[in-house]
């Protein structure tokens, strides 16, 4: 049966208390709490309370006479696990495969409800903290999420459950090529979806694209109708392969023609060290870090994605080799004083 949001506030306030192993409250200090903490008028409401959680819930709630307080008798009881839905656990996987692969990134869509809870939760628990700080002590970077977010839990049940999706797709060229004219709409792709990829707050799903018989990665951003079909995945066992692999030694999202290749990168000192605790890349090696440069080894095949980043170095940066990445960086950079 449904509870109300007061109600979910007594009882998980009263479900942390009592939670305070080995330290046991008396029914008068429970009631002080809950009265200044959720306004709750008298101890016999109290009484009402434990007790539906006790019948309703479950909860293993004892009282110690000897010491006066009230005590679980399974420690590991905690009353946010039983007040969570079937079709709540089940997103709180797909969100735990998520923050697993953006550490931390948060998702929409069919995770609001249950992380709406999990967030009631933690209010409540830390309006009971014994010491409140009065001033925030952790500030953390807004960042505007990329689009269709939404899809995201849908495609890794898609991949799980190792079906075919079909969606719309819109380019980027495509769309600036028909400015000024009536939007048409995009045909329907089908996709044998393999993995997903997060770049900067953005999500790409790589998959086997049967008509051209090779992987192929869209923007989710770009993605419209998104639908699991029935449909079971049949992805060549080489693409795989190649999907599993395409990382490896590449940086960002876009593919590169060419191949792998040593990137030697000379950096100032002082970005140097950024650059060595925050690498660009799992094949970066340290090849020299002295006092006027720190030399840094790459093994990746030069795309666009690189060459964008590379570019944010500026004057505390030169490449060193492949001559052609060196080239292409000064050709960008005189594009880009010719602008101004």
């Amino acid at each position: 049966m449904p509870i109300t949001r007061s109600a979910f506030q007594r009882y998980r306030l009263i479900d942390e208390i009592i939670s305070r192993y080995p330290r046991q409250y008396s029914k008068q200090k429970l009631f002080d709490i809950c009265r200044d903490k959720c306004g709750i008028r008298s101890i016999s409401s109290l009484e009402k309370d434990i007790q539906r959680l006790r019948e309703d819930h479950d909860a293993p709630i004892a009282y110690d006479k000897r010491r006066n307080g009230y005590y679980y008798t399974d420690p590991q009881f905690r009353l946010l696990r039983l007040m969570l839905s079937p079709d709540d656990m089940e997103a709180l996987d797909y969100a735990r495969e998520v923050l697993t692969a953006t550490q931390g990134a948060s998702v929409a869509g069919e995770l609001a409800n249950a992380l709406q809870k999990v967030r009631q939760s933690l209010d409540i628990i830390r309006e009971v903290k014994t010491e409140t700080l009065t001033r925030r002590v952790v500030y953390v970077e807004e960042r505007i999420l990329g689009g269709n977010r939404q899809y995201v839990p849908i495609l890794i049940r898609a991949i799980n459950q190792n079906r075919q999706i079909t969606f719309r797709y819109q380019k980027h060229e495509t769309a600036l090529a028909d400015s000024g004219t009536a939007p048409e709409i995009p045909r329907l792709r089908l996709l044998h979806p393999i993995l997903l990829r997060e770049v900067a707050d953005s999500w790409y799903v790589i998959g086997y694209d049967e008509p051209t018989g090779k992987e192929r990665t869209f923007a989710l951003d770009r993605m419209s109708d998104l639908d699991i079909t029935d449909e079971r995945c049949a992805v060549p066992e080489e693409v795989m392969t190649n999907v599993s692999e395409l990382f490896e030694h590449i940086y960002g999202i876009t593919d590169s023609s060419g191949p792998v290749e040593e990137i030697l990168l000379s950096f100032s000192p002082l970005f140097g060290r950024y650059v060595k605790a925050k690498p660009i890349h799992q094949t970066q090696e340290v090849v020299r870090d002295t006092d006027q440069e720190c030399v840094i080894r790459l093994r990746l095949a030069p795309n666009r994605d690189l060459l964008m980043h590379l570019r944010s170095y500026g004057e505390h940066l030169t490449i060193l080799q492949p001559a052609s990445l060196a080239k292409e960086m000064k050709e960008s950079l005189m594009a880009t004083l010719a602008r101004y």
